[in-house]
């Protein structure tokens, strides 16, 4: 199989992910949407956690990097802020069953196998938010000392509108 096969395993893989969650959807499932044998699978990921770390890698890459550029603090606290906003409703109209997915992993208990393979990438996430309220902090002072608090409750506010459009709810 030629690596079209490999982004037909992770889209599909996605979707269901994303519709069903990780935990409700299994390896044969996977392989009848994709057209594809458990052998093939196995080939790409060797297991259905390898598959999601995949996901993570591929899709969750486009988000880092999306929120990356848009944090960039450009000394207009108002239109960053804008910026992330915009930034992440595209990225979420563009990628909607990834963007689904990572909002329900995000929340997914941490003692499971997706909330430990998800946790990292969303400390990263956090990460970006974080440095920019650090950043912002020098030109809206009463901030000072609330930067964490600050941009855990923007990035969970911008996430949960983006989903919102994304589902149909806005």
């Amino acid at each position: 199989m030629e690596k079209n096969s490999e982004s037909i395993i992770l889209n599909k893989a996605t979707e269901l992910f994303s519709a069903k969650g990780y935990d409700g959807v299994g390896v044969q499932e996977i392989c009848t949407e994709s057209k594809i044998t458990k052998p093939t699978l196995y080939y790409y990921f060797s297991s259905k956690s390898g598959l999601l770390s995949a996901i993570i890698k591929e899709k969750g890459n486009l988000l880092y990097e999306t929120l990356e550029k848009a944090a960039e603090y450009k000394h207009d606290f108002m239109l960053s802020l804008s910026t992330i906003l915009k930034s992440t409703v595209e990225f979420a109209k563009e990628n909607p069953a990834f963007f689904r997915l990572h909002c329900a992993l995000k929340v997914s208990s941490p003692e499971s196998e997706a909330g430990k393979l998800y946790a990292p990438f969303a400390q990263t996430l956090q990460k970006i938010f974080l440095e920019f309220f650090q950043k912002s902090v020098n030109e809206i002072g009463n901030m000072k000392g609330k930067e964490e608090l600050f941009s855990r409750i923007f990035l969970q506010t911008v996430e949960s509108f983006s989903l919102d459009i994304i589902q149909g709810r806005l």
